[in-house]
C-alpha cells in the first residue's frame, strides 16, 4: 500500500510540473516573440550606422551580456534543465540536450541581455558623439556588392567597413569601376573608437 502511495504521489507531482512547464511555455513564448519584434524594429529603424572597431564593445556589449543571460536563465530554468538531462541516458543524448540548451540559452540570451546591452550603448554613443566635433573622412572604395543586400566596402582604420545603397545606387554601382571612387564620410567619434556616421557620399575621384 505504501509503494501505490509513493506512485500515486509521484504520478500527481510530474503532472503538476508538467502542467507548470506548459503554463510557462506559453509565457516564455510571448515574451521570445515579442524580443524578436523588438529587435528587429530597432535593427531596421532605431539602429545608429556607425563605422570603427574596439574590442571592448565585443567583450562588454556582447560578450559579457550574454554569459550573465546564460547563467542567468540556467539558475532560473535548473529544476526544467536538470530534470530533462537525466531523463536521458545515453552518453550522446546527454551531449545533445547540453548542446542544445546552450545554444537555446545564447541565443536568448542575445535577444534579451545583449540587446538591453546594445541599445543602452547606441544612445550613450550617440550622446556622445553629438559633444564632439563634426569629422569628414575620405575612403578608398574596395568592393561594391551588387546582389541581395548591396552595399560598398572600404578600408578605415585598416578595417573593411561597409555600407548599404539603396536600389537605384546600385543600379549605377554596375557600371562604376570601384578604382575610380572613394566615399566621403561625414562622423562624428563616440565611445572608444567608433564614429557616428551623419552622412555620406559616393564621389569620383580626380585623376
Amino acid at each position: 500500500m505504501h509503494l501505490k502511495d509513493n506512485r500515486n504521489v509521484k504520478k500527481i507531482e510530474r503532472k503538476k510540473f508538467k502542467n507548470k512547464e506548459k503554463k510557462l511555455q506559453r509565457i516564455h513564448y510571448s515574451l521570445l516573440i515579442m524580443a524578436m519584434i523588438s529587435f528587429v524594429v530597432n535593427y531596421m529603424f532605431l539602429r545608429n550606422s556607425t563605422i570603427g572597431h574596439d574590442i571592448r564593445y565585443v567583450i562588454y556589449i556582447f560578450c559579457v551580456p550574454v554569459i550573465i543571460g546564460v547563467l542567468f536563465f540556467g539558475i532560473y530554468r535548473r529544476e526544467f534543465l536538470i530534470k530533462t538531462y537525466l531523463s536521458f541516458n545515453k552518453t550522446f543524448e546527454k551531449l545533445y540536450v547540453i548542446g542544445f540548451f546552450l545554444l537555446q540559452g545564447v541565443l536568448i540570451s542575445y535577444l534579451s541581455f545583449g540587446q538591453i546591452a546594445w541599445i543602452t550603448w547606441s544612445y550613450l554613443n550617440k550622446k556622445e558623439s553629438e559633444k564632439n566635433k563634426i569629422e569628414i573622412i575620405n575612403c578608398n572604395i574596395t568592393g561594391f556588392y551588387l546582389k541581395k543586400n548591396p552595399d560598398i566596402s572600404f578600408k578605415f582604420n585598416n578595417r573593411t567597413e561597409v555600407l548599404s545603397v539603396t536600389t537605384e545606387m546600385n543600379r549605377e554601382n554596375y557600371n562604376r569601376n570601384r578604382k575610380d571612387y572613394k566615399v566621403e564620410i561625414t562622423v562624428q567619434k563616440g565611445i572608444w573608437n567608433y564614429y557616428v556616421v551623419k552622412k555620406w557620399e559616393l564621389k569620383k575621384k580626380n585623376l
